[in-house]
C-alpha cells in the first residue's frame, strides 16, 4: 500500500514538473510570437517611410534629392534588415509553438497516467478483502 502512495505521489510530482514546462514553454513562444509581430511591424513601417520619402515631388535643388535619395536607400536597407529579422523571429516562434505543443502532449500524458493510477489505485482498495481481526487471547481460553 506504501509502494502504490508513493506511486501516486510520484506521479503527481510529474504532472506538476509537466505543467510548470507546459507554462514556462508557453511563455517562450508568447514572447517569441511578440518578438515576429514587432519586427515585421518595424520593417513595414520602415519600407514605408522610404517609399514615402523617395516620392517626395518638392525638391528644391540637386543636394537635397541627393540627401533625399541617400535617406530613402537606408531606410530600404534598414526595412530589407528588419524584414530578414522578422522572418528569423518568424522561424523562431514556429519552433517555439512546436515546442508547445509537445510540452501540453507531456503534460496530458503525465496527466492521464496519474488519473489511471489513482483509479486503479482506488478499484484496488475496493477490492481488497478487509483484513480479519485476530481473536483475542490464547488457545488456552
Amino acid at each position: 500500500m506504501k509502494d502504490d502512495r508513493a506511486k501516486l505521489r510520484r506521479a503527481k510530482l510529474i504532472e506538476r514538473v509537466r505543467r510548470a514546462d507546459k507554462q514556462r514553454v508557453a511563455a517562450d513562444a508568447y514572447a517569441a510570437e511578440a518578438r515576429r509581430a514587432r519586427l515585421a511591424g518595424i520593417s513595414e513601417r520602415t519600407m514605408l517611410l522610404g517609399q514615402a520619402y523617395a516620392n517626395r515631388s518638392e525638391i528644391g535643388d540637386g543636394a537635397e534629392l541627393r540627401r533625399v535619395v541617400a535617406l530613402s536607400a537606408q531606410l530600404h536597407t534598414l526595412g530589407l534588415t528588419a524584414a530578414r529579422q522578422a522572418d528569423h523571429a518568424r522561424q523562431e516562434a514556429d519552433a517555439r509553438l512546436a515546442d508547445l505543443a509537445s510540452a501540453d502532449r507531456r503534460y496530458k500524458r503525465a496527466e492521464e497516467k496519474r488519473r489511471d493510477l489513482a483509479v486503479q489505485l482506488n478499484e484496488r482498495a475496493l477490492r481488497q478483502e478487509p483484513l480479519v481481526a485476530k481473536p483475542i487471547g490464547t488457545d488456552l481460553e
